[in-house]
């Protein structure tokens, strides 16, 4: 738990689900933003505040329940998270830059949460951070093509110029136990394949079993009877 040992600094739609899930397994909880979603310690405004005003979070506070910290939101903040936990690992995840652009255009950039359905209120708060953070934050230049791909590449080379070679790993899609646990210097898990989570074509059925995993759990479900059907519209800044 808090400090964290392990910081995620790559883009969301990197194999950061399926990072997270691995991480769980090898016994180091793992922060996501599907955590933020379904773990009732988060509070997803935190990371909003944090982006928009300038607010500075209790990062202690915040993962007190996690040895590492993947994908969106965490890792638009991974820098700061890392001054403030300077011996953590870094995992940088990387794919193929054009992939990566189709993926998120087809998944994260707009969440699929339609409104004539009913959604928790927990998912829609998430929603609502994820689009100042996410949308229109980190993926403002989406429209750009060429920018965007060019903003993600930058990305990449900052964060290996910045985090020592002994501190850092960049993982690739399908790359699998080795080089990680390697990095961590745990035994890779015997009969254990490593997670392949969150694919893009599988994203809108996605929030549906995220929304299932959190009216599971103790009052949700009658808390949602109270939810009228419709998502709250947010004026876009571009």
């Amino acid at each position: 738990m808090a400090p964290l040992k392990i910081i995620g600094a790559g883009y969301g739609r990197t194999g950061t689900l399926s990072l997270c899930e691995a991480l769980d397994l090898l016994g180091l909880p793992c922060h996501h933003m599907e955590k933020v979603i379904l773990d009732p310690t988060q509070e997803a405004s935190v990371f909003r505040r944090a982006y928009d005003e300038g607010f500075k979070p209790d990062w202690d506070e915040v993962f007190k329940n996690y040895d590492a910290a993947v994908d969106w939101p965490a890792a638009a903040f991974w820098e700061d998270i890392w001054h403030k936990y300077p011996d953590a690992k870094v995992i940088l995840t990387v794919r193929d830059p054009e992939d990566w652009y189709k993926s998120v255009g087809m998944t994260i950039r707009d969440w699929p949460m339609a409104p004539e359905e009913k959604w928790p209120e927990r998912m829609q708060k998430t929603r609502l951070m994820a689009r100042s953070v996410v949308k229109q934050g980190v993926l403002r230049n989406y429209e750009n093509m060429d920018a965007m791909i060019q903003q993600y590449m930058d990305h990449i080379e900052y964060v290996k110029e910045v985090v020592p070679k002994k501190q850092l790993l960049v993982l690739g899609l399908g790359e699998g136990w080795g080089p990680l646990c390697h990095f961590l210097g745990l035994p890779i898990p015997k009969d254990v394949a490593y997670p392949y989570a969150n694919r893009g074509v599988d994203f809108g059925r996605k929030m549906f079993e995220v929304r299932e995993i959190l009216l599971s759990q103790p009052g949700e479900r009658e808390k949602l009877e109270g939810v009228q059907p419709k998502i709250e519209h947010v004026r876009s800044k571009n």
